[in-house]
């Protein structure tokens, strides 16, 4: 089972398959001292020749006590898919390293050097986001849409509010009696940790992100369409040219024929993102205005000034709505804001983190799994405290 330790020549024949032996839970006390000797007898220059015997870069050299408890508990997990896992040349060798370092050193020495993102300090666990939103009728009746059945939910004029499967609300418009319709508005609102979308009236597509909100009419009936939002949405807009569609956001708008595009506007963001994938936008303040094209994204700050970038990176600013974390050089307190609103979290700061960080995270994935990826950088540390992340500087992995 465990032939591929064959393979890293520093390990003699038969410290090999005492090591199979205490992977499979088979050892003895008695070869278990002998294993113990012969690890602290190793030096660091054979632990060495096995990362360079497989060409392990030096940042993953630095970095192998990181990996432990994560192989930890995949090895308890599921053994068998992880064998099949280490099959691949690179995460092989990563695998086999943080496996002899973990399994030879004193059960009171690895504890110690677990870094603080394994350990939430209390038993509230932290979860990603889901699809969990408030509702809130024209009567103000207010509806909790996360613990609510599918179904037909409320009439609003001459519309039906219906909540669908898979966390979507779809406005279905009926006949206008009578020629005339009472204009009834609703409100849509995510918690931080939530996410909702909603089919308006007229078949233009909302998504929201974590604690954002969209206040609407349930059925278009002026020359217009105008909705208002705070926080982050990504809209997919009915074309209808003699009907525009805007967004208000605070003091400013959004004039759309027919679009595809995302407003960033939460209120501890240092400005307002618009940022366009198909179609045509006007983004107005009461300083500025400039015409959008695709690919473009224009940046307004408090005082209503815009700069606008033409060649903007349009996945970075819709990650968040196809189920990713998405950052070209951005800095940790920014990449922690996303990372608060998703998990619903607080975060805590304990000196300067210079860190900018590319890549791309899951935004499914635990919360500890996330920061271990940030901690690779060797930049900076997380510790868990209930649900407050303390971001700390540096990552310091005990010997």
């Amino acid at each position: 089972m465990w032939h591929w330790l064959s393979e890293m020549k520093a390990i003699p024949p038969h410290i090999q398959d005492l090591i199979g032996k205490s992977l499979d839970g088979t050892i003895t006390n008695e070869e278990r001292e002998i294993l113990d000797e012969w690890y602290y007898n190793f030096s660091p220059e054979e632990a060495m020749q096995l990362a360079d015997e497989a060409d392990i870069s030096k940042r993953i050299k630095s970095r192998l006590d990181d990996y432990i408890l994560l192989e930890k508990r995949k090895l308890r997990q599921r053994k068998l898919l992880y064998v099949q896992r280490i099959a691949a040349a690179v995460v092989l060798i990563v695998s086999i390293s943080a496996i002899l370092f973990y399994l030879f050193s004193p059960k009171s020495k690895r504890e110690n050097s677990l870094p603080e993102t394994a350990q939430t300090k209390t038993g509230d666990e932290i979860v990603p986001g889901s699809n969990r939103a408030i509702l809130t009728l024209g009567d103000g009746t207010v509806i909790i849409l996360d613990s609510t059945d599918s179904g037909s939910l409320a009439q609003q004029g001459n519309t039906r509010v219906i909540k669908m499967d898979g966390g979507k609300l779809l406005y279905s418009a009926g006949e206008v009696a009578n020629g005339v319709v009472q204009p009834l508005y609703n409100t849509i609102a995510t918690p931080r940790g939530g996410q909702y979308a909603i089919d308006l009236s007229d078949g233009t597509k909302v998504w929201l992100n974590a604690s954002s909100s969209i206040h609407f009419p349930t059925s278009f009936i002026d020359s217009v369409r105008e909705v208002s939002i705070t926080g982050e949405a990504y809209f997919e807009v009915s074309y209808r040219p003699k009907q525009p569609f805007i967004v208000r956001v605070n003091n400013n708008r959004i004039l759309v024929l027919g679009t595809h595009f995302n407003v960033m506007a939460y209120d501890n963001e240092p400005g307002i993102n618009t940022t366009l994938l198909e179609g045509s936008l006007l983004v107005q303040s009461d300083r500025a205005s400039q015409l959008l094209k695709p690919g473009n994204q224009v940046k307004l700050n408090a005082a209503g000034d815009m700069t606008l970038i033409r060649d903007a990176d349009v996945e970075e600013a819709i990650a968040w709505k196809n189920g990713r974390f998405s950052f070209t050089g951005a800095d940790m307190r920014s990449i922690m804001r996303q990372i608060e609103r998703w998990y619903d979290v607080n975060v805590k700061f304990e000196g300067d983190v210079p860190l900018h960080f590319s890549g791309q995270l899951n935004r499914y994935a635990n919360v500890r799994e996330l920061l271990r990826k940030l901690e690779l950088t060797n930049e900076v540390h997380f510790e868990i405290e209930g649900r407050t992340i303390v971001v700390v500087p540096g990552m310091k992995v005990n010997q």
